[in-house]
């Protein structure tokens, strides 16, 4: 009985759900009902903001719980990486519980603000700025010229750079506008179809929804 409750209510809920909100949006019915339906609208939007919350404090709980195990097994590289990540993360909750029992917002809070701006912030910039190194030599291994596709991307890629670079107008002024129409031509023709397909992905995915085909948002295979 408890497998078939857990089978078959949140299919039950999710299809509910789906149909009241394509039935509502779409088709106007009468001045009360589409009042409901805002109103309904607004509460699912309130749930999904505070479901996300507990998401992330379940995500928190369980980097915790991972760098406490990675620290018992006291592996010299990996050891000192999780005691940070566990002391940092034990401060930053501790900040923030005292702001709510401050009645302070937690953003405002001094010392969470602190080690946001003064470590966090520095530390994601350090993290993007490696990035653009993998990314950089990403591009040397996909700018090889193997063939004429290969060419005429590296071409392009070469415009882009120059046109958003100081350099590229020191050398010639007109790399600006080429980048300009390469961005408003051919790569919004070539976006168009993408963005149709992620359209078209999320229509089939609804239907799959309703349909009871897709079942691994619910922990399980089909």
């Amino acid at each position: 009985m408890g497998a078939v409750i857990r089978r078959n209510v949140p299919q039950v809920i999710v299809t509910i759900i789906i149909v009241l909100m394509v039935l509502f949006y779409f088709f106007y019915i009468s001045s009360d009902v589409k009042t409901a339906f805002n109103t309904g609208d607004k509460a699912l939007t309130d749930w999904v903001i505070v479901i996300t919350a507990m998401a992330a404090i379940v995500g928190g709980i369980d980097i915790l719980r991972y760098h406490v195990n990675q620290s018992r097994k006291k592996e010299p590289k990996q050891f000192f990486f999780s005691g940070i990540v566990i002391v940092m993360e034990i401060i930053m909750v501790a900040f923030a519980v005292y702001a709510l029992s401050s009645g302070i917002a937690i953003t405002t809070q001094a010392n969470f603000q602190w080690l946001y701006t003064y470590i966090f912030a520095p530390s994601d910039a350090a993290m993007y700025s490696i990035l653009v190194f993998y990314i950089a030599s990403a591009s040397y291994r996909a700018f090889r010229v193997r063939n004429p596709p290969a060419l005429l991307l590296l071409i392009v890629a070469i415009l882009i750079m120059l046109g958003n670079t100081s350099l590229g107008e020191m050398i010639w002024s007109g790399f600006l506008p080429i980048r300009d129409w390469i961005m408003s031509v051919p790569n919004t023709a070539a976006f168009r179809p993408i963005t149709m397909g992620l359209g078209f992905g999320i229509i089939i995915l609804g239907l799959r929804l309703l349909l009871g085909k897709e079942t691994t948002w619910m922990g399980r295979r089909e």
